[in-house]
């Protein structure tokens, strides 16, 4: 089987159908020759090999391949290679080209010809094609070897030679070529240029028949003149011989284009002398002591040629130079009152020629010994000009300032119209020909200076030392110099510049005394002052002044003398002066002339520079003072020791012992002690310890001094070194509390420390204690001590952390005793419920859902939990911070429910979150929470209830706290003080839960929910009464319909009055029972009492109407019915069966029902009653019966009438309806009224 897969996985050519075993042992096709001429077939066979186990996943892919025995890929290799093409040889990349070019150019009447030698090398066999180019020339001859060339013409491209190159032929040749080209005239200049061939070596003589023309080529590469035509460039001098042609040697290289331009020498004025005009530009500049002028002459020549140049200058002036590039050389000739300056020019100037001159003088005495000089301008005229006109531009340097004297010959212009490039020039005149005269007076700027000085004047113990800064203000003229009057006694410490604002600091070279002028010091500066600069001076006295060194409490009288600028230097000069002593010296002002006295604080602010302070010296008095003398005068003395001290006693209470640290914060001021006196109780003189011994020592004053007090001992504390500012001393000592008691008490006695000699005295007392003592003050004990907080007011330096009492007392009159109690420690509680909330999700078949979240903190590693007994846990009932965690059940408690809460995974102490899912089947309205046993810090838990929205709250009972909405009264109650209740149960949520991811505690909002709360609920349970809400309705809808007939049939007094019924009794049930209102939906009840009340409002207003209708009837009508009711009331006399039956008939018949509406319609009733009387002419009726039918008719229609007339109507005096009247109700319920008339 296997042989047979492999004889069909083996295939050749379908071509071939021989077996696979005979076409292997034929040798392959690619190996064998073919013989003679024979024909290689391109169809090979070969037998190759498949693998037959995964054909389709090697030959169904892009990059298929076959297998083939190393053999015969190597026979096919072989062959491959032997049948590779061979490369083609690599020949040079030119077959011909020039190497060099060696062309002579020479000018022969109206052409220029070219001689040309071209090299040219041959680099390959065959014929070759070299361009020539010349396409713009014309080729006379063309020779290689003295034979002719072949040349050949292309239009467009140019000439080109043709050669045929073969083995044994140089590869070398020379072409002897000549050309020539017409060039072009204009006047003054010729033109030709030439398309050469190219070479990389491109050489050219030029030769010009005429001496001393300008050649210029294009492109210029490198260029050579010679004057003696000789072909030699090599550098050497040439042999001196009269030139006769002009010759050119240039290299061009590789240009497509060679142009030639020369200029024919001019022949000019032949016999005629040369005629030139000068432009002058004269620039003087005159300085301190020195002129300088420098000339500019431009000569414009025509006719001939000029050789030599004379320009006469006025005496005086040193020539320092004649500058141009053809200048060969120039000499001075003196004349009467001039100089004469000859020029001998290196080549003849034909055109123009430059000239520049420069003169100097330097005798000028102004600004040096003479403040103003007069000083001549100099006068340039060039001579043998036809014409000579120029500028003449004077400016000053320095300090100098010039004026016009004397002006002959000039025109001043502006400065813009000559189109100056070197600045502005103070004068700028023009002048069409000389002569001319110019004179300017010279004159000195004299600088303007004002000055500004800040004086800071220390007075010290040792020395007195002032500081001026001056500012100064150098307007004009710049200074070198800067004289100050120093006082007697003084010597300069320092001499600089300064920088303040924009005041810029001089540069100071050196400082001396003027000699000669006592009192003057010269400060010299290495550069000009000019502008806003600024100059400080230093200068201290010493002194050696008992009174100032020491408290001796008398005075010395100083004055202080200012170093000041000296007055003549300056123009203006102002300051302002700030006295400045220590602490401890009092300065008194005693005499101020001059200057005027300032608040210090405003010196300060106009003191612009910085104020150096010395020896933590303070301001004391302020100056100004301006061109007068000014020297104050004061009187200084030693102030005398001030000390201040302030004690902070900490008392650091302990079991056994009181720890007491006591600082003395002494403050020294104006003048320094080495003691200090400390008065200490006997009691406790053995025990104090003097912490600060390095620097001061006690020892017991002896004897006592006489205002120690009783009890008391004198110390003196002495230091090594004098005492100044705050110094601190420690002391402590420690007192033994013995006596104090598991849960005992002992008294501290607090030493009281008192600093003698000290101008003010006051102290805190700051106490630490443990947490199991307690410190209180002694009954009558606290005398000069006030209480302060321990963590805010302790204003004294010192190891207070943890104080828990503190007093402040002033002066030494002051008292305290502490009581120490110690009490029993009682362990805390070991778990916390900090807070927690519960879903309670209620249905209707008595069944609850109970999801509940607690936050809690622990130490202990397991809590114990009760569940309640109507709970049924679910498969997942605890989760510890989103984690579920499994329950342990308590195998000692005797009750079901019992479990441990694990918290193995928490640290201790750390805030957590237990998470309880449990069910209730039985009694779901009463809700009871599992109680943490064992816990009795529990905070506040929320409960929330989510009840079905057919169920109705009607109350609840246990220690709980409702969070709902409220009644009505209580919502208004809420807008008319502006009091929100609302809950949100989020929030509490979110602060239960601290972050952790918990399961679905979050309320819904598709069901109706209550809210709980209560704190510590323990075995409280919530006990919740419902009701369905259908029920509520109907009673609510039948109670609305009852009182809506019964307001039917009610008067309008009647009516508002159950209706203030009503709403005061739903008052009383909002106030009663909140909840049960709260739980109500009342918008039903509202629209009810709404649709009630407009009932009631319709039916009486329309009772006014209906009456008023009936009364428009027809008036006959009405008397017929009124006749027959009196004359059936005349047949009531006879007391028969049928008149009774008449009687009551006629009264049902004529029962006239009428609506009165006002005072107009009694009295239209009253009128037609008359008018019926007097149309039935009927007699006076029986007296009695008429009473007995009026009795009848006021007893029952007299409340009709009054409701519908009103309380306030009127009855008219014509109207009398007691009289006729019978009323009663008819079936509408309205009053009824029965007329009669009289016969």
């Amino acid at each position: 089987m296997i042989s047979f897969l492999f004889v069909q996985s083996g295939f050749a050519q379908p071509a071939s159908e021989q077996p696979a075993a005979q076409q292997e042992e034929q040798p392959p096709a690619v190996v064998a020759q073919p013989e003679g001429d024979q024909e290689i077939d391109p169809l090979k066979e070969q037998v190759i090999y498949v693998p037959y186990e995964k054909l389709p996943q090697v030959f169904e892919k892009p990059a298929r391949g076959v297998f083939l025995p190393y053999e015969q890929f190597q026979q096919l290799w072989d062959a491959a290679r032997k049948n590779a093409l061979p490369q083609p040889k690599q020949g040079p990349p030119l077959r011909s080209l020039i190497t060099s070019i060696e062309s002579v150019a020479e000018v022969r009447g109206d052409v220029m010809e070219v001689q040309a030698q071209l090299t040219i090398q041959l680099l390959g066999e065959g014929w070759h094609e070299i361009p020539l180019r010349l396409g713009n020339s014309a080729i006379s001859s063309a020779l290689i070897g003295g034979e002719n060339a072949r040349i050949v013409f292309r239009p467009g491209q140019g000439y080109f030679l043709l050669l045929d190159f073969g083995d044994g032929q140089a590869d070398k040749l020379t072409l002897d070529l000549k050309y020539a080209k017409t060039f072009n005239k204009s006047p003054g200049l010729n033109q030709v240029g030439f398309q050469a061939p190219q070479a990389s070596i491109n050489r050219w003589k030029i030769t010009i028949k005429d001496p001393g023309v300008k050649v210029n080529v294009r492109p210029l590469v490198a260029a050579t003149e010679t004057r003696d035509g000789a072909d030699a460039d090599n550098g050497d001098p040439p042999t001196p011989q009269v030139p006769t042609d002009t010759v050119l040697i240039a290299f061009f290289g590789l240009t497509p284009q060679v142009e030639i331009d020369w200029t024919p020498k001019s022949e000019g004025a032949s016999g005629l002398s040369a005629l030139a005009t000068v432009q002058t530009r004269q620039n003087v500049v005159i300085g301190e002591g020195s002129q300088r002028t420098q000339a500019t002459l431009t000569y414009s020549i025509s006719r001939s040629e000029l050789t030599e140049l004379k320009i006469r200058i006025p005496t005086g002036q040193k020539i320092a130079g004649v500058f141009d590039a053809n200048v060969r050389r120039w000499d001075v000739e003196l004349v009467e009152n001039a100089q004469v300056i000859n020029v001998e020019l290196f080549e003849p100037a034909s055109v123009t020629q430059n000239l520049s001159l420069e003169l100097e003088r330097f005798d000028l005495e102004v600004g040096m010994q003479n403040e103003s000089v007069d000083v001549v301008i100099p006068e340039i005229e060039a001579l043998g000009v036809s014409r000579q006109q120029g500028l003449v531009m004077v400016r000053t340097e320095g300090d100098l300032r010039a004026d016009v004297t004397t002006r002959t010959g000039l025109l001043q212009v502006d400065n813009e119209q000559v189109g100056n490039q070197q600045g502005a020039w103070d004068f700028v005149y023009r002048y069409a020909a000389p002569p001319y005269e110019l004179i300017l007076k010279i004159e000195k700027l004299q600088p303007r200076v004002s000055a500004e000085e800040f004086v800071d004047i220390h007075v010290l113990e040792d020395q007195v030392r002032v500081d001026v800064t001056t500012l100064f203000s150098v307007e004009r003229a710049g200074i070198f110099q800067v004289e100050y009057d120093v006082p007697e006694g003084y010597t300069i410490r320092e001499v600089h510049g300064v920088q303040v604002g924009d005041y810029q600091p001089v540069v100071v070279e050196n400082h001396h005394m003027v000699e000669n002028a006592p009192g003057v010091y010269r400060v010299n500066l290495s550069r000009k002052a000019f502008g806003l600069v600024g100059l400080r001076l230093g200068l201290e006295k010493r002194h050696n002044d008992e009174n100032l060194v020491s408290p001796t409490g008398v005075a010395t009288e100083y004055t202080l003398e200012l170093a000041r600028v000296v007055p003549a230097s300056v123009e203006v000069v102002r300051g302002r002066v700030i006295v400045l002593a220590p602490e401890g010296l009092r300065l008194t002002p005693k005499v101020t002339a001059g200057g005027q006295s300032v608040a210090v604080n405003e010196i300060q602010a106009e003191h612009i520079t910085p104020l150096a302070i010395r020896q933590n010296a303070r301001p004391a008095q302020g100056f100004r003072y301006a061109e007068e003398d000014f020297a104050p005068v004061f009187e200084v003395e030693r102030r005398k020791p001030y000390i201040e001290v302030g004690q902070l006693i900490v008392a650091d209470v302990d079991q056994g012992e009181v720890n007491f640290r006591v600082g003395l914060h002494y403050h020294v001021r104006y003048s320094g002690v080495k003691t200090f006196r400390l008065d200490v109780p006997k009691a406790i003189e053995e025990l104090i310890r003097n912490d600060s011994s390095s620097f001061m020592t006690r020892t017991e004053i002896n004897p006592a001094p006489k205002d120690l007090a009783e009890g008391y001992v004198a110390w003196e504390l002495r230091s090594n070194r004098e005492l100044l500012g705050p110094v601190t001393v420690e002391l402590s000592w420690e007192q033994d509390l013995g006596s104090l008691e598991a849960m005992g008490s002992a008294s501290v006695f607090v030493g009281k420390l008192v600093p003698g000699n000290v101008e003010r005295s006051w102290g805190q007392i700051a106490f630490k204690k443990s947490e199991n003592l307690d410190i209180t003050p002694e009954k009558d004990s606290i005398q000069g001590l006030r209480p302060i907080d321990p963590q805010h007011d302790i204003q004294l330096n010192g190891d207070t952390a943890g104080a828990t009492l503190a007093m402040e007392f002033h002066g030494d009159d002051w008292n305290l005793g502490l009581r120490v109690n110690r009490y029993e420690q009682q362990e805390v509680e070991k778990t916390a419920v900090e807070m927690g909330y519960v879903r309670v999700r209620l249905s209707n078949g008595n069944n609850a859902a109970v999801h509940a979240a607690f936050r809690m903190r622990s130490v202990d590693q397991r809590i114990p939990l009760q569940m309640p007994a109507n709970s049924q846990l679910t498969n997942d009932p605890l989760r510890i911070n989103g984690n579920s965690v499994g329950l342990e059940i308590d195998p000692d408690s005797e009750s079901q429910g019992s479990y441990f809460i694990p918290l193995t995974t928490q640290s201790q102490g750390e805030t957590f979150v237990v998470e309880l899912v449990y069910n209730i089947s039985v009694d779901s309205w009463k809700i009871k929470l599992p109680v943490f046993q064992n816990v009795r810090a529990v905070n506040q838990i929320f409960i929330g209830v989510e009840i079905p929205k057919d169920l109705v709250l009607l109350s609840y009972s246990g220690n709980w706290d409702d969070h709902l909405d409220g009644s009505w009264l209580e919502h208004l109650q809420e807008r008319l003080l502006n009091n929100d209740r609302s809950f949100d149960a989020h929030q509490v949520i979110d602060e239960v839960t601290t972050g952790y991811a918990v399961g679905d505690i979050y309320p819904s909002n598709r069901q109706k929910i209550l809210y709980f709360s209560t704190i510590n609920p323990k075995d409280s349970a919530l006990i919740l009464e419902f009701a369905e809400s259908s029920q509520v309705q109907m009673i609510l809808f039948v109670g609305l319909a009852v009182l809506g007939l019964l307001g039917l049939f009610l008067s309008l007094r009647k009516q508002f009055a159950l209706l203030l019924l009503v709403i005061g009794g739903s008052l009383g049930i909002a106030m009663i029972s909140p909840v049960l209102t709260s739980s109500i939906d009342l918008s039903g009840v509202i629209v009810g009492l709404m649709m009630m009340t407009c009932v009631w409002v319709l039916k009486d207003i329309s009772r006014p109407f209906r009456g008023l209708y009936r009364k428009k009837k027809s008036p006959l009508e009405t008397l017929s019915k009124r006749t027959e009711v009196v004359e059936a009331d005349g047949k009531e006399a006879e007391p028969t069966e049928d008149s009774v039956n008449a009687t009551e008939s006629s009264g049902d018949s004529s029962e006239i029902i009428s609506e009165v509406s006002g005072n107009q319609e009694v009295s239209s009733l009253a009128e037609e009653s008359q008018s019926g009387k007097e149309g039935t002419k009927v007699g006076p009726l029986d007296t009695s019966k008429e009473e007995q039918q009026q009795a009848d008719g006021i007893s029952e229609g007299s409340d009709e009438r009054e409701e519908f007339l009103g309380d306030d109507a009127e009855m008219p005096e014509g109207a009398d309806f007691s009289e006729n009247d019978s009323g009663g109700l008819d079936e509408d319920g309205e009053a009824a009224s029965d007329e009669t008339g009289e016969a």
